[in-house]
């Protein structure tokens, strides 16, 4: 045996004599458990189970991409009578008309990412909800910036709500309000809120909660320049909305009754001038039928009534803002506070045409007035009036799950009428102004939903 031979046989045996030594001092353990992320089937599809825990999570959201353009138009018609002192009357009519100039878009892009969070628990003294939703949106115009905002963050326990929720005096828009981008004249505002909701069983419950004022305001008519201050103008929040409705649902449809209640809390300059706080109020109605013979089949009406509170017309929604006569409070002869009036309504017929595809026909009106505003010193009193309508109709095509392209055509039409005497420097002027605007748009969305 040559020494090369010998070293490989002695070094062949040392090593299965300590492999086999080193193999018997290996502790032996069994396999670790691994807790694995559990389907939670309580509260539908898409919740799970936090590790560890008995809470269930959904996670959701969805990106928008939006291709849209607009045309609009406007005409105006001034015409009066000036009174000067020693002279004959003198009548004049002026007309002009327009539309969107070279500093508008007409052609508009979009771009919005959502997530939300909805985690859930069962206790012994009922749910305990928490939902958090977020929305990102890109520049969607001229002058517009990337957007980042909380769109909804509220925690529910029993009958309690608390948090930023969307309002208990608004139902179609928290439920429905299938337009892409047409305006509807519905409270649609999330605010910050605690409210409490008791159930009577058979589908019928009453919410009553306080909600921030703030949130519900619009405008008041004042000037406030300098330290010199002419008008009504909001002070500090005193008392918060007192919000309310009554429920009654079932698989038929829903009806709800809703009121709230409103201050309007006038500036410190405001006050100094004599005008006083006034108490504003809405009243509003929504029913609801649903069409069984079509899936997701449905028609609903809502419409509400304001003095004083036309947030809860929906008026932050108009295309036009409905300036001047969307406010909440302007000043009276007397100086004296007072309230501005409007009601809305809106109504929508929709569902599933095919399983793949979606319809849906909006129609909404606005109406909002002064009575009459005043300005002591320049002795200026008109009485506004504004109206606007929109309809509209739409069509959603489903990919695949999860994935929608839809299209809309949506026509608008704002009426303002301003019958105004003016009494400056001696000539008395006694005129009218009515001004028309219509705007067509129209463009398509696609969807992604996870």
């Amino acid at each position: 045996m040559t020494f090369k031979s010998k070293v490989l046989l002695s070094a062949s045996a040392f090593l299965m004599v300590s492999g086999g030594a080193m193999s018997s001092d290996l502790p032996v353990t069994k396999g670790e458990a691994v807790e694995y992320v559990k389907v939670c089937s309580a509260f539908g599809p898409g919740f799970f189970y936090i590790p560890g825990t008995d809470t269930c999570l959904k996670i959701g959201g969805e990106i928008r991409a939006d291709y849209r353009g607009r045309s609009d138009s406007y005409s105006r018609n001034d015409y009066g009578t000036v009174v000067a002192p020693g002279a004959a009357p003198f009548s004049y009519s002026f007309h002009s008309k327009g539309g969107l100039g070279r500093d508008g878009d007409r052609a508009r892009f979009g771009t919005q990412g959502r997530i939300w969070f909805d985690a859930r628990t069962e206790t012994e003294y009922g749910l305990l909800r928490s939902y958090f939703q977020i929305n990102a949106s890109g520049r969607t115009a001229k002058g517009e910036s990337n957007k980042f905002e909380i769109d909804k963050a509220f925690i529910q326990f029993g009958g309690l709500t608390a948090g930023y929720a969307h309002s208990f005096f608004g139902y179609y828009d928290n439920f429905y309000g299938d337009t892409i981008w047409a305006p509807y004249y519905a409270e649609s505002n999330t605010v910050n809120l605690i409210a409490y909701t008791a159930q009577f069983g058979g589908g019928l419950s009453a919410t009553l909660g306080l909600e921030d004022g703030r949130d519900h305001r619009t405008v008041t008519f004042g000037i406030e320049d300098r330290g010199v201050t002419a008008g009504v103008l909001y002070g500090g929040q005193e008392l918060p909305d007192l919000v309310g409705n009554v429920l009654w649902e079932g698989d038929w449809g829903a009806v709800q009754a809703s009121g709230a209640l409103h201050q309007v809390r006038v500036s410190e300059g405001s006050h100094a001038l004599g005008y006083d706080d006034k108490l504003g109020y809405a009243v509003g109605g929504t029913a609801l039928i649903k069409i069984p013979a079509i899936e997701g089949g449905h028609f609903i009406v809502e419409g509400a009534y304001a003095s004083g509170a036309l947030d809860y017309l929906g008026i932050g929604t108009a295309d036009s803002g409905l300036f001047p006569a969307g406010w909440d409070a302007y000043p009276g002869r007397g100086v004296n506070t007072k309230l501005g009036k409007g009601w809305s309504i809106v109504a929508e017929l929709g569902g599933n045409i095919t399983p793949v595809l979606a319809a849906n026909l909006v129609g909404s009106y606005i109406s909002a007035r002064t009575d009459e505003n005043y300005l002591p010193g320049i002795t200026i009193w008109n009485k506004y009036a504004v109206k606007e309508y929109t309809v509209a109709g739409n069509l959603t095509y489903t990919i695949i799950k999860g994935l929608t392209i839809g299209g809309e055509i949506s026509y608008t039409r704002t009426n303002l009428t301003r019958p105004t005497t003016n009494v400056v420097s001696g000539n008395t002027l006694f005129g009218n102004v009515r001004i028309n605007r219509d705007a067509w748009e129209g463009g398509i969305r696609i969807k992604r939903t996870f």
